[in-house]
């Protein structure tokens, strides 16, 4: 997938003139992060929104038993946070980890809230990505209600089959809620 860059995603996918765009993307910093470099940790405040120019961030929490639960990957040209978190202003249960070496443009909380309200199609934007965020969410958990681990990885090729292609197995596993023994045992199957 070729890497839009932020000055294009805006312009593009949240509907900015040229100058809005420019205003918006002086708030975002540029920063590298490695593989598993953790972003926002568990139990901290998350303050930020990223997002990705180059690379896949993934959130997920742990478990009672120790056992990581993935919520969520986030790949190129798309944003991600720890949005319970952010919105709340609590500790997060989340960790936001970089999945692979990434490149991120970062903005802070108040400056993304900021541009939501002197900007309505920014606002505009944030309404939907929160509209999508829920309604993934939502579907992952109906989806995967009384579904054996045949019907997820069914589920997971019809919705997201660039996660069997770009992401480890183990991870995959942990976001279709199985061990990674399982999930190769099904994939065999299919």
């Amino acid at each position: 997938m070729n890497s839009l860059s932020l000055l294009d995603f805006l312009k593009k996918n949240i509907l900015l003139n040229d100058e809005e765009s420019k205003e918006v993307a002086q708030f975002f910093k540029f920063i590298k992060v490695r593989r598993n470099q953790i972003i926002e940790r568990e139990g901290s405040i998350c303050g930020h929104f990223y997002f990705i120019n180059k690379g896949c961030l993934r959130l997920y929490d742990i478990d009672k038993k120790g056992n990581e639960i993935t919520a969520y990957f986030a790949f190129e040209n798309s944003f991600i946070t720890s949005i319970t978190s952010l919105i709340t202003q609590k500790p997060s249960r989340d960790i936001l980890i970089s999945h692979e070496p990434s490149e991120l443009m970062v903005i802070d909380k108040a400056s993304f809230f900021n541009l939501t309200e002197k900007y309505a199609p920014f606002r505009l934007f944030y309404n939907k990505t929160i509209e999508f965020a829920f309604i993934h969410a939502q579907m992952r958990i109906y989806s995967f209600l009384g579904m054996d681990g045949v019907d997820k990885l069914r589920w997971l090729l019809e919705h997201e089959p660039m996660l069997l292609t770009r992401i480890s197995s183990k991870a995959v596993a942990s976001y279709l809620g199985m061990t990674n023994s399982t999930l190769s045992k099904l994939k065999a199957k299919l």
